[in-house]
């Protein structure tokens, strides 16, 4: 990629967002139809109302982590702390409702300000310290684990506040006749148009792309990366708060030792979704897909009674094939 085509002015929405949207897309939006439809023929009880509410919940948590993700790996980095700090600001979360009797509003507003700060932390030593975002992120992933245990004191941290679950087991407009939209799909379906108009019309998304296009032409341009680079951080951190949110919801109580395998399925689905992981490329509407496609999958063979063992293998062919399917599509365009 030439510095020109780096920079905020020729980045952007006319090239990435608008003659990369449907490549980006096709191929997650057309095998998650596939499957739809071989599921729905041979297991009726997948296409239920039922079964597809659940597809929606179990779905929500990393397609937030996700977004958060994929605007990382677009700017050229990667956070592996996502998983554990969902642990760490749902801790924080249930630790303020069980013993400072915070109610809704305030658990949401404490868990989405732990997951943002563990960002602001990873962004700066990324930034500042000229560490590649992989070790920083790794570092952190273990003390976002430690944090957990230590205020959580190794168990799980129960009694949420009036009306808490109905995050993650409620829906919209639900009622004896209708089944309803879980709040928590339309908490993913917000963080994503959120983010959706935050790369697209905005300074701050051209320059996101600018810095995963190429970033020595970006900084010589005059991009302050260090600034955004911690922005970056701190925007996938918010995501792993609000994620944890509905986590701590649809569990009952607050996991210390959840977010085990989360960042993997976050980078997964934002691979799957057309996001490259060498940056500069990607975009959200493909990552929503791929973290639905890695859910329908999973609830596949759930119904059909596939042992683990096998959905793992299932889960990494997928993955493998979206990865090879990007470096195949960057030779194409180079």
């Amino acid at each position: 990629m030439s510095a020109q085509s780096a920079t905020i002015e020729t980045s952007p929405k006319s090239s990435i967002l608008q003659s990369q949207f449907l490549k980006d897309i096709l191929a997650p939006l057309t095998f998650l139809f596939v499957l739809c439809v071989v599921l729905w023929r041979i297991t009726p009880a997948f296409a239920t109302i039922t079964n597809l509410q659940d597809i929606a919940r179990q779905t929500a948590v990393v397609a937030i982590l996700a977004v958060g993700q994929t605007v990382v790996i677009i700017s050229g980095n990667i956070d592996l702390s996502v998983g554990f700090n969902v642990a760490f600001a749902g801790c924080v979360a249930g630790w303020a409702m069980r013993d400072h009797q915070a109610g809704m509003a305030m658990a949401i507003t404490l868990s989405c300000l732990a997951g943002t700060a563990i960002g602001v932390a990873n962004g700066v030593i990324t930034a500042f310290g000229r560490i590649p975002s992989f070790i920083v992120t790794l570092g952190m992933m273990m003390l976002c684990r430690g944090l957990a245990l230590t205020i959580s004191g190794g168990q799980n941290i129960s009694g949420q506040a009036k009306g808490f679950d109905q995050i993650g087991a409620g829906a919209l407009f639900e009622s004896k006749a209708t089944a309803g939209i879980p709040y928590a799909f339309l908490i993913m379906m917000g963080a994503a148009i959120v983010a959706i108009v935050l790369l697209a019309r905005t300074r701050w998304g051209r320059s996101v792309y600018a810095m995963g296009g190429n970033a020595d032409a970006s900084r010589l341009s005059g991009l302050n990366l260090q600034k955004l680079t911690i922005t970056i951080m701190a925007f996938s951190g918010l995501m792993a708060g609000l994620a944890a949110v509905i986590s701590i919801s649809q569990a009952g109580v607050a996991q210390p030792n959840a977010g085990p395998q989360l960042e993997l399925g976050s980078v997964a689905a934002a691979v799957i979704g057309g996001t490259s992981l060498f940056g500069g490329i990607g975009g959200i509407p493909g990552t929503i897909l791929g973290a639905f496609l890695m859910a329908v999958i999973q609830n596949g063979c759930n119904l059909n009674n596939v042992e683990a063992g096998k959905q793992y293998m299932i889960v990494g062919s997928v993955i493998i094939a979206a990865v090879l399917y990007d470096r195949m599509r960057r030779k194409t365009v180079r």
